[in-house]
């Protein structure tokens, strides 16, 4: 009895580690080393204190809202093929499908015959704790993982301010090209 139980149990254990990643870690890990993948990762820490040094040097102030932002990004994680056969569309299906039952949400999602484009995320207490970008097309993937602390009203703010900025941009193209304009036809005798 005592060998049957163990024989169930270890075929269980072989069958779960044999699944389909449940992570973006686990992703990340199984296919980095294969032929025809290009991989990055770039600690937080790092992120974290480029983003310090560079907020003390730089006197733009847009500049300096980016990289306030930029301190509260944590571990990134970039893996990139442009063959086909590195990580076949089955697999990248299946892993899409297990990091939305761990609680992963669909952001955005672009499909057609023969690509697909998804951006999902976790989040907590209104802050996104994880972002995830996958596309695939022709065979070529794309796969970006992001950890940070970043607030919903943080990504607003920067849409609102980059919303402002064109206006404001327009709205000074608009006035030079009236007084360009107005250079031209000049005074009347």
């Amino acid at each position: 009895m005592r060998l049957i139980l163990f024989a169930c149990l270890l075929s269980g254990f072989a069958f779960t580690s044999c699944s389909s990643p449940k992570t973006t870690a686990q992703f990340y890990q199984q296919y980095k080393h294969r032929e025809g993948v290009t991989n990055f990762k770039m600690p937080g820490w790092l992120v974290w204190l480029g983003g310090g040094i560079a907020y003390n040097s730089v006197r733009d102030e847009e500049a300096k809202m980016f990289l306030r932002l930029a301190r509260k990004v944590g571990k990134m994680r970039f893996m990139a093929s442009e063959d086909d056969t590195a990580i076949a569309p089955d697999e990248i299906n299946a892993f899409l499908a297990n990091i939305r039952q761990n609680g992963y949400e669909d952001l955005l999602q672009v499909k057609d015959a023969e690509s697909n484009f998804t951006i999902l995320v976790r989040d907590k207490d209104q802050k996104l704790k994880n972002l995830v970008i996958l596309g695939f097309d022709d065979g070529e993937l794309f796969f970006f993982d992001l950890k940070s602390r970043l607030k919903y009203d943080d990504i607003t703010d920067i849409v609102n301010h980059i919303i402002s900025g064109e206006r404001r941009k327009k709205k000074e193209e608009e006035r030079q090209k009236e007084a360009e304009e107005a250079e031209v036809v000049g005074p009347r005798a």
